[in-house]
Order: structure tokens, then C-alpha cells, then sequence
């Protein structure tokens, strides 16, 4: 029996096996449209790949190891990422690839080209669309690639986005399952999308269109032209047009981005007889299927060609509170993260950085109360602004990472599905050039052990010391930070710790030129140049998702200079006019990136009890300690060498305890978390996304943390 299906022997009572979007084509084609040629293979296909690979357990355990509702989003990329990397490292069964390699040679892989596409069971029902959730693949030749392809569909099923849509959806993840639906590649002129309903107005047709072929136009690579037409009579009524210089071509190996010819640049894909043609098939489309349409299509030789046809439904709605639809929707091209990242290097950090140098100019301390309620006001403004413009600018450029992870891991298919990491490690981190200086400053006195002494004996340095030197060129250079929680750090009692506990640099000094040398020695000489251009966006992405939040805290510590003077006079009673000026509570969350719907969830009595708590694996290695749990009263200066850090997050300016700790542990979870990066940075364990790990862990209890499996065991000492 033949796994794959033709369109013609697609019924209604194959939808289960199928999904909607198989379908949907196969009857297009049925009735007359012109529809490329394809196979559906079967959903059934999917689950026997997961029984006979082991995948089905491993999915399980992945959809256990924490609450959905508790995940940030950078907890649910994470977990999308390793069920995507185990779809792409296990071993095809024999029997089935034989069998799937027979059936594609025997059909599609005779194409010139070939796409492979999603059809999910309950994909473009006219209550669901799963619009751009599910991967594709184009230009494909041969059935090996084929093949390849498939995988590929069935792990998007996973894809963070296809997680937090199901949910909502109220769908159960571990009951889902993919088909495949296997076309003949059509080589569009141009291609769009076509609402029979537009989203805004009912009573007209959009369409939107862009030289060369569609996936340019989804992806938002580039921006189309659009057009609407009146649903009664098909007139052109509004016209929306931009310059076109590029269109997404077919190559030897894909697709990329070319310049277009004279004849198309600066030319409307459009035309009014173009746009009636697309108004009749629109028509046509809406009486056979007797329902409003999203529409994909590519004309080839002046023949329009159905891609796909799905019922216009509801974008998805979240709840209020929950951001992560949100984070989701930051998906961004290459061309969109390399033009961000040059806005942000040389326009919004230096920004940040000009503000707060310009706030600790002023000598707050001369100011009259009138002014200083000026100041304050102003500076409050500018820190909204930097918050705004670090949420619309900085947030989207982690995408850069994920880009690189899933180009990395479709390439490499490393058993460690967060190895593309190792490729970005970076001594630009500020973080790290910070806790290199203070290590620096701690060595210097290790060998010293006159000066030392003199230190802890409380004696003040000597003017023209190299020490004394070496702490006011710190001093210059990151005294704009809050260390934390606006909580003073004597920087010589905690040089003195450091030179009394700490002689060893966990920052071995990674040899990234070998790293990137293998890398790039395993990429195809015809995609090395968009390799290299992903792995520098992803290094800049990588710095930058530190980086920012160390500027960000300088104008925060600019605001809180301010407030701080004001507290002053209200405490000394000199304080006219500035009473009611400060908010209600000045203790100002960290701005972070996501916090899930539950910050807060009742922990079951039992936790207290727990011996074994599982969590993300975030930083590679095994290590234990006696834990160290850090919270609003905790002394940070407190924590010892060789203590495991448990803290509910660790923010930037935490960084200078990281370097002591034997293993780190975090309530807020995911890879790209600071606590993780900088856990991998020092060589660190690191287990993120703990329920309440501040509260269930306990000072003193001995730890032993597993950043391999994402698991923490406490020996509580009770026998």
C-alpha cells in the first residue's frame, strides 16, 4: 500500500487523516481550479515516526516538566527547539524511509521542484486557521531532500507559536498530529494573498502582491503592494503602493533575494486587468466553498495558480495580561534584524548612553525643590521613552538568536540542541569586561597580602596606588549602574572577599575561532554567505540582549538618583513641593522581557518536601553546594564561594555574584534568560524556570544541580 495520496483520491472521509488544508486543495483541483499537482501523506505516517523513534516518549516528558500556563515565551522556544532537534537528529526507521523513498520516486521527486507544506487535522477550518504557525519548504529536488522536508513539517507542529495557538484554542499538544502535503513547485512571476472579505471592511476585496514568489510576502521580507476592489462590481477603490528594488528568486540551493530588472523596479506587481482576473477567481473561490476566503496565489505566464484557500477566522485573542502572543509575533526577517541592529548600535544605545551621561551631570544637591521636581519629572519621561523604544527596538533583536538556532541545528544536527550558543560567547559582554576588572582587582590583591591585610584592617588606599587607580577607572566606568536593587556595593570589602575566596577564572577563554572555523567547514560553499551573515546578526543579538539592559539601568539609576534626593528632604522635612510628587510605591519591578499569566501560584504543601524539581536546562554540567536563596532582604554581598545562587531572577547588575556561585538556579525560565547566558559565559550549571524556587528551596539546603536534564535534587538532611 502507497503512503502517499494523490489529490484525486482526497475525499471528506480522509479530512481526520489529512487535515483541512489537503482537503481543501485536493477539491479546488477536483472542481476545475488550477491547483499545482500533489500527494498528502497521511497524518498516521507522523505517529508511527514518533512510536518507532522513541519521540513519543520524549514529547511527553517535555510537556510535563512544567505548568503551560507558568512558561515565558522564552521557555516555550526552548522547548520547541529540543523536540525540533530530536525530529532532526533521530535515526529514520529502515523500513519507513525505504518505503517513503519508494513512494517519492515513483512520483513527486520527479518534479523540477518540489514544496512541502503543513496539513494539520483541524488547520483552515472555518473556526481555526493556523495561518503561518506551520513550516514549509521550498525548491526542493530529489527525494532524499524531500525526505528531509517532512521532518522538518512534522517538528513545526511544536513551534512555540503552534503551542501557545493550540492552547488557546484549547486543543491538547500531545494529542496533535501533522500530514504532509507535497506540491509541484510553481515558479511565480508574482505572487500575493487575497482577502474575499478584507479584514477592515467587508464590502471589499484586498489583495496584496510582490514580484517573485509568495514566501517573501509572509515572511515580511518585503512589503507589497495592496490593492482593494469593490465586492460588487470588482472597481479598483484604493490603491496602496511601494518602490519594489528586490523579489525572492528560485536558486541552485533555495531562494534568496534579488535585485529586480528594469522592467519591474519601481513597478506595481498590479494591474487593473490583473486585479479583475483576481476578483472572478475570488468570486468563483467564495460560491464553491460558500465562505469568506484567505487566499494565496502565484501567476505563472499569466496563469493564476491556487496555493492555498483557507476560511477567514479571528486572530487569536489573549488574554488580558498575557504578552506572549505578542513575543511570538516577533519573528523577523534576516534583512529586518541586520537593519535593527544598526539602529540600535549606533542609534539607541549611544541614546541611552547620552541621557545618562547628561542626568549625572547634574549636581542634584543644588537644586530647588522646583527644580528638582522639574529634573525628576523629565527624567521619568526620558525613561518612559528608552522603555517604549527598548520594547518596539531591543526585545525583537533576540529573534536573531532563534534564527541562528534553528539555521544551526537544521545544518549541524547536534545532539545538543543548544550548541549554536557555544558559537556566541563574547568578552564584549559588559557583565563579563565588569567581572573581569573586579577579578583583576581581586588578583592584584591576592598577591599582595600586605595590602590585603591593610584592607581588612579598614585602612584607606594610598594615593597613586595601581589599586586605588584601578577602582576609580571603574568607578567612571560603571558607576551610572544600580549594582542591584539599589542596594550599595562596597566595592573594597567585596574586592577583599574576592581575593580571599575566589582563584579561579571559570571564563576559560573559549577558542571561538575554531568553533566558527568547524563551523563553517560543515555549511555548503553556496549557503556560506548567508551563514555568515546569520551568525553575525546572532552574535549581535547575543551582546545586545545583555547589553541593553546594562544601558537601560543607567538612565534607571538617573531616575532613582533623583527620587532618592527628594526622600531626602521629605525625611529632613525640607521638602515643600515635592511631597506628592514621587508614585506610590517607588519599588519599581526590573523591566523584563515576559512574566508569564501566574507569577504568583499557591505551592501545594508538599513542595516543601520535594526532593527532586525540575526546570529548563539552561547551562551544561553537574555541580553541588549548599543553596543560597537570594530575595528583597537578602545581603547579596553575603553569598560565598561555592554557595549554588537561587534567586527568582537574575538580573544584569546580579552579575559580579556569578563567578562564586558552583551552579545557578532561576524561577524564571528559558535558554535566553540573563542567568543562563551568563552561566554558560563562566562554564556554570544553570537550571531555569523553577515554580516558586525561592520558595521551596531553603538556605542551607545542599543542592545538586543537573544542567544536562534541567533537574535539581535537595538533600535536606533529614535522613
Amino acid at each position: 500500500m502507497r503512503w502517499l495520496i494523490p489529490f484525486a483520491d482526497v475525499s471528506r472521509a480522509t479530512v481526520k487523516n489529512l487535515g483541512g488544508k489537503a482537503l481543501m486543495l485536493a477539491r479546488l483541483q477536483q472542481e476545475g481550479f488550477l491547483v499545482p499537482a500533489g500527494y498528502c501523506l497521511p497524518v498516521s505516517v507522523y505517529h508511527e515516526f514518533l512510536v518507532e523513534t522513541g519521540l513519543d516518549a520524549f514529547i511527553a516528558m517535555e510537556l510535563q516538566r512544567k505548568d503551560f500556563r507558568e512558561m515565558r515565551w522564552e521557555e516555550l522556544w526552548d522547548v520547541s527547539l529540543r523536540i525540533r532537534n530530536h525530529f532532526l537528529t533521530r535515526t529514520w526507521p529502515k523500513a519507513m524511509k525505504e518505503k517513503l523513498l519508494k513512494d517519492l520516486s515513483e512520483g513527486p521527486a520527479n518534479w523540477s521542484s518540489v514544496a512541502v507544506r503543513s496539513t494539520a487535522p483541524g488547520e483552515d477550518s472555518a473556526s481555526q486557521s493556523f495561518a503561518g504557525l506551520h513550516e514549509s519548504r521550498v525548491m526542493l529536488q530529489g527525494a532524499e531532500a524531500i525526505l528531509e522536508a517532512i521532518r522538518i513539517v512534522w517538528a513545526s507542529l511544536w513551534s512555540d507559536g503552534a503551542l501557545l495557538y493550540r492552547h488557546e484554542l484549547g486543543l491538547d499538544p500531545g494529542k496533535s498530529g501533522m500530514a504532509v502535503i507535497i506540491q509541484e513547485m510553481i515558479i511565480g512571476d508574482v505572487s500575493g494573498i487575497l482577502f474575499t472579505r478584507a479584514p477592515q471592511d467587508g464590502s471589499v476585496m484586498m489583495a496584496e502582491a510582490v514580484w517573485g514568489l509568495n514566501q517573501a510576502l509572509v515572511d515580511g521580507s518585503i512589503e507589497p503592494d495592496r490593492w482593494q476592489f469593490s465586492r460588487a462590481t470588482g472597481t479598483v477603490t484604493e490603491k496602496h503602493e511601494v518602490v519594489h528594488t528586490v523579489a525572492l528568486r528560485p536558486t541552485t540551493h533555495g531562494t534568496e533575494l534579488s535585485p529586480l530588472g528594469e522592467a519591474q523596479r519601481g513597478r506595481s506587481p498590479f494591474d487593473t486587468v490583473f486585479c479583475q482576473e483576481l476578483f472572478q477567481a475570488g468570486c468563483q473561490l467564495e460560491a464553491s466553498l460558500g465562505q469568506a476566503l484567505d487566499i494565496e496565489w502565484t501567476s505563472s505566464n499569466k496563469s493564476l495558480h491556487i496555493l492555498q484557500a483557507r476560511p477567514i477566522t479571528t486572530s487569536l485573542q489573549s488574554k488580558d495580561g498575557d504578552e506572549r502572543p505578542w513575543y511570538l509575533s516577533l519573528h523577523r526577517s534576516l534583512d529586518n534584524l541586520e537593519a535593527l541592529r544598526m539602529e540600535l548600535e549606533q542609534q539607541v544605545l549611544p541614546g541611552m548612553d547620552h541621557d545618562a551621561e547628561k542626568m549625572s551631570a547634574v549636581e542634584l544637591s543644588q537644586l530647588s525643590n522646583r527644580k528638582l521636581a522639574e529634573e525628576y519629572l523629565n527624567r521619568r519621561g526620558i525613561l518612559d521613552k528608552w522603555l517604549s523604544i527598548y520594547k518596539d527596538k531591543c526585545i525583537p533583536m533576540a529573534h536573531g538568536l532563534r534564527l541562528f538556532g534553528e539555521f544551526y541545528n537544521d545544518l549541524i544536527k547536534p545532539e545538543d540542541p543548544h550548541e549554536f550558543i557555544n558559537l556566541l560567547h563574547s568578552d564584549d559582554l559588559l557583565a563579563v569586561q565588569r567581572n573581569r576588572q573586579l577579578h583583576e582587582m581581586a588578583e592584584l590583591l591576592r598577591k599582595d597580602h600586605r595590602l590585603l591585610q591593610q584592607l581588612k584592617d579598614g585602612c584607606e588606599l594610598s594615593e597613586g596606588s595601581n589599586l586605588k587607580g584601578m577602582l576609580e577607572v571603574f568607578n567612571h566606568e560603571y558607576s551610572g549602574i544600580n549594582w542591584v536593587l539599589h542596594q550599595d556595593l562596597d566595592l573594597t570589602s567585596w574586592l577583599v572577599k574576592l581575593a580571599e575566596q575566589d582563584g579561579d577564572d571559570k571564563n576559560e577563554g573559549l577558542k571561538q575561532a575554531d568553533r566558527e572555523h568547524a563551523f563553517f567547514a560543515q555549511v555548503p560553499e553556496a549557503e556560506s554567505g548567508m551563514a555568515g551573515r546569520i551568525l553575525a546578526v546572532a552574535k549581535a543579538s547575543y551582546l545586545l540582549r545583555d547589553n541593553d539592559n546594562l544601558y537601560l539601568g543607567k538612565v534607571r539609576a538617573g531616575v532613582s538618583a533623583a527620587e532618592q534626593e527628594i526622600r531626602k528632604r521629605i525625611d529632613s522635612g525640607a521638602s515643600e513641593g515635592l511631597d506628592k510628587i514621587l508614585p506610590e510605591t517607588t519599588e519599581k519591578k526590573v523591566f523584563s522581557r515576559y512574566e508569564s499569566q501566574r507569577e504568583s501560584v499557591e505551592s501545594p504543601e508538599n513542595w516543601q518536601l520535594a526532593r527532586q524539581l525540575v526546570g529548563q536546562p539552561a547551562g551544561p554540567g553537574v555541580n553541588s553546594g549548599p543553596a543560597r536563596v537570594l530575595n528583597n532582604a537578602s545581603v547579596l554581598t553575603d553569598f560565598k564561594a561555592g554557595e549554588v545562587l537561587v534567586c527568582d531572577a537574575i538580573e544584569p547588575n546580579m552579575t559580579f555574584l556569578a563567578p562564586l556561585a558552583a551552579a545557578i538556579i532561576e524561577r524564571r525560565g528559558g535558554m535566553l534568560v540573563h542567568g543562563a547566558i551568563i552561566a554558560r559565559e563562566y562554564g556554570i550549571p544553570c537550571v531555569t524556570g523553577i515554580p516558586e524556587a525561592t520558595k521551596v528551596i531553603k538556605s542551607g539546603d545542599q543542592l545538586t544541580v543537573d544542567g544536562y536534564l534541567g533537574i535539581v535534587t535537595i538533600d535536606r538532611g533529614d535522613g
